[in-house]
Protein backbone atom coordinates (compact mmCIF):
# COMPACT_ATOMS: atom_id res chain seq x y z
CA UNK A 1 0.00 0.00 0.00
CA UNK A 2 1.34 3.36 -1.11
CA UNK A 3 1.58 5.29 1.71
CA UNK A 4 3.21 8.44 0.22
CA UNK A 5 3.67 9.40 -3.45
CA UNK A 6 6.38 12.38 -3.46
CA UNK A 7 8.25 14.29 -6.24
CA UNK A 8 11.20 15.39 -5.16
CA UNK A 9 14.22 15.95 -6.47
CA UNK A 10 16.31 14.79 -4.27
CA UNK A 11 15.06 11.87 -3.95
CA UNK A 12 15.76 10.17 -0.42
CA UNK A 13 16.96 12.56 2.07
CA UNK A 14 16.45 14.02 5.52
CA UNK A 15 12.59 15.32 5.21
CA UNK A 16 11.85 11.87 3.74
CA UNK A 17 13.18 9.34 6.61
CA UNK A 18 12.75 11.18 9.30
CA UNK A 19 9.71 13.96 8.50
CA UNK A 20 7.96 11.11 6.38
CA UNK A 21 9.23 8.01 7.83
CA UNK A 22 8.77 8.62 11.56
CA UNK A 23 5.41 9.47 10.79
CA UNK A 24 3.61 7.19 7.95
CA UNK A 25 6.79 4.66 9.56
CA UNK A 26 7.16 2.56 6.12
CA UNK A 27 8.07 -0.77 5.75
CA UNK A 28 9.64 0.07 2.23
CA UNK A 29 10.80 2.89 0.31
CA UNK A 30 10.49 2.55 -3.37
CA UNK A 31 12.86 4.96 -5.77
CA UNK A 32 11.60 4.94 -9.37
CA UNK A 33 13.87 6.69 -11.56
CA UNK A 34 15.80 5.20 -14.55
CA UNK A 35 18.87 7.22 -13.89
CA UNK A 36 19.92 6.13 -9.93
CA UNK A 37 18.16 2.66 -11.28
CA UNK A 38 21.23 2.08 -13.55
CA UNK A 39 24.04 3.31 -11.91
CA UNK A 40 25.32 1.03 -9.22
CA UNK A 41 27.21 3.28 -7.15
CA UNK A 42 24.11 5.88 -6.90
CA UNK A 43 21.99 2.87 -5.58
CA UNK A 44 24.48 2.13 -2.84
CA UNK A 45 24.66 5.49 -2.04
CA UNK A 46 20.47 6.00 -1.72
CA UNK A 47 20.40 2.50 -0.16
CA UNK A 48 22.76 3.94 2.89
CA UNK A 49 20.87 6.69 3.57
CA UNK A 50 18.30 4.74 4.78
CA UNK A 51 17.67 3.39 8.45
CA UNK A 52 18.06 -1.04 8.11
CA UNK A 53 14.25 -1.26 9.76
CA UNK A 54 13.18 0.14 6.43
CA UNK A 55 13.44 -1.80 3.03
CA UNK A 56 14.63 -0.21 0.07
CA UNK A 57 13.65 -1.12 -3.99
CA UNK A 58 15.62 1.46 -6.44
CA UNK A 59 13.88 0.31 -9.96
CA UNK A 60 13.71 1.72 -13.38
CA UNK A 61 10.08 3.32 -13.75
CA UNK A 62 8.51 0.29 -16.18
CA UNK A 63 9.59 -2.31 -13.53
CA UNK A 64 8.46 -0.14 -10.55
CA UNK A 65 4.94 0.30 -12.67
CA UNK A 66 4.54 -2.98 -12.90
CA UNK A 67 5.88 -4.76 -9.46
CA UNK A 68 3.03 -2.50 -7.72
CA UNK A 69 0.29 -3.15 -10.16
CA UNK A 70 0.85 -6.92 -9.52
CA UNK A 71 0.84 -5.87 -5.91
CA UNK A 72 3.73 -7.13 -4.74
CA UNK A 73 4.59 -4.67 -2.17
CA UNK A 74 0.35 -4.46 -1.20
CA UNK A 75 1.51 -5.76 2.17
CA UNK A 76 3.92 -3.11 2.96
CA UNK A 77 3.59 0.24 4.08
CA UNK A 78 5.46 2.03 0.85
CA UNK A 79 6.64 5.39 0.22
CA UNK A 80 6.75 5.91 -3.20
CA UNK A 81 9.68 8.76 -4.82
CA UNK A 82 10.28 10.12 -8.25
CA UNK A 83 12.58 12.98 -9.32
CA UNK A 84 9.91 14.73 -11.77
CA UNK A 85 6.56 15.24 -11.88
CA UNK A 86 6.64 13.79 -15.79
CA UNK A 87 7.37 10.44 -14.10
CA UNK A 88 4.37 10.20 -12.10
CA UNK A 89 2.43 11.09 -15.88
CA UNK A 90 4.50 8.05 -16.95
CA UNK A 91 3.84 5.41 -14.03
CA UNK A 92 -0.19 6.72 -14.78
CA UNK A 93 0.62 5.31 -18.37
CA UNK A 94 2.04 2.01 -17.63
CA UNK A 95 -1.45 2.01 -15.76
CA UNK A 96 -0.45 2.67 -11.70
CA UNK A 97 -3.79 4.72 -10.40
CA UNK A 98 -2.66 7.67 -8.51
CA UNK A 99 -5.04 9.88 -6.43
CA UNK A 100 -2.73 11.65 -4.80
CA UNK A 101 1.22 13.36 -5.01
CA UNK A 102 2.83 14.81 -2.57
CA UNK A 103 5.21 17.76 -4.40
CA UNK A 104 7.66 17.57 -2.20
CA UNK A 105 10.66 19.34 -3.31
CA UNK A 106 11.70 20.85 -6.82
CA UNK A 107 14.07 23.06 -6.07
CA UNK A 108 15.00 26.64 -7.47
CA UNK A 109 16.93 26.50 -11.03
CA UNK A 110 17.33 29.46 -13.13
CA UNK A 111 13.86 29.60 -15.73
CA UNK A 112 11.78 28.56 -12.54
CA UNK A 113 8.92 30.28 -10.84
CA UNK A 114 8.46 29.92 -7.62
CA UNK A 115 5.27 28.07 -5.92
CA UNK A 116 5.84 27.48 -2.40
CA UNK A 117 9.36 27.85 -0.11
CA UNK A 118 10.32 24.54 -1.47
CA UNK A 119 8.13 23.99 -5.24
CA UNK A 120 9.75 26.05 -8.17
CA UNK A 121 8.73 24.68 -11.60
CA UNK A 122 8.95 26.21 -15.01
CA UNK A 123 6.86 26.22 -17.83
CA UNK A 124 7.16 22.11 -19.22
CA UNK A 125 6.65 21.13 -14.98
CA UNK A 126 3.20 23.34 -15.38
CA UNK A 127 2.27 21.45 -17.87
CA UNK A 128 2.60 18.21 -16.77
CA UNK A 129 1.51 19.50 -13.26
CA UNK A 130 -1.92 20.69 -15.19
CA UNK A 131 -1.69 17.01 -17.09
CA UNK A 132 -2.36 15.64 -13.64
CA UNK A 133 -4.57 17.60 -12.49
CA UNK A 134 -6.81 16.72 -15.54
CA UNK A 135 -6.36 13.51 -15.13
CA UNK A 136 -7.89 13.75 -11.44
CA UNK A 137 -4.70 13.70 -9.35
CA UNK A 138 -4.57 16.03 -6.31
CA UNK A 139 -1.10 17.47 -5.80
CA UNK A 140 -0.13 18.42 -1.91
CA UNK A 141 2.97 20.80 -1.88
CA UNK A 142 4.31 19.94 1.48
CA UNK A 143 7.95 19.56 2.43
CA UNK A 144 7.10 17.25 5.95
CA UNK A 145 3.66 16.15 7.40
CA UNK A 146 3.70 18.93 10.08
CA UNK A 147 4.04 21.91 7.16
CA UNK A 148 0.41 23.19 6.24
CA UNK A 149 -1.15 21.17 3.32
CA UNK A 150 -1.04 23.48 0.54
CA UNK A 151 -3.43 21.97 -2.71
CA UNK A 152 -1.14 22.93 -5.75
CA UNK A 153 -3.82 22.07 -8.51
CA UNK A 154 -5.42 25.80 -8.44
CA UNK A 155 -2.06 27.05 -8.78
CA UNK A 156 -0.98 25.44 -11.88
CA UNK A 157 -3.97 25.66 -13.91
Amino acid sequence: MIVLFRVDDRLIHGQVILGWGSVLRPDRIILADDEVASNEWEKNLYAASVVPEIKVSILPLLEAAAQLKRGIFDTERVILLVRHPKDVVALMDLGLPVGEVNIGGLHFREGRQKLLDNVYIDGEERNIMRELVKRGVILDGRAVPGSRAVKLNSRVV
